[in-house]
């Protein structure tokens, strides 16, 4: 999903490919279940916060890896897709 085209592209973090660099822009909790949103909000799933996609399932795509600072998260695609980020280049 990209919600805007150019050099600063707001999309899904679920949206990006292994290599792909980001800042977190938005959490979207109507489409989350509360406790998941809290959980990702303690881990450090914060708004400005840059992350790098680190890889994902070879087959399914499904988790995917994402670091952020010293951390490494698998996240599933549906759940990615809650989280809206700018696509750093």
């Amino acid at each position: 999903m990209v919600l805007n085209s150019g050099p600063s592209e707001i999309c899904s973090l679920g949206s990006l490919n292994p290599g792909d660099q980001a800042e977190i822009v938005a959490l979207n909790a109507e489409h989350s279940p509360e406790d998941y949103f809290r959980r990702l909000l303690e881990i450090g799933f914060l708004v400005g916060e840059r992350l790098e996609v680190l890889n994902e399932a070879p087959v399914s795509k499904n988790p995917v890896c994402i670091k952020i600072k010293d951390a490494t998260y698998a996240l599933r695609r549906e759940e990615a897709d809650c989280i809206s980020v700018k696509r750093l280049r």
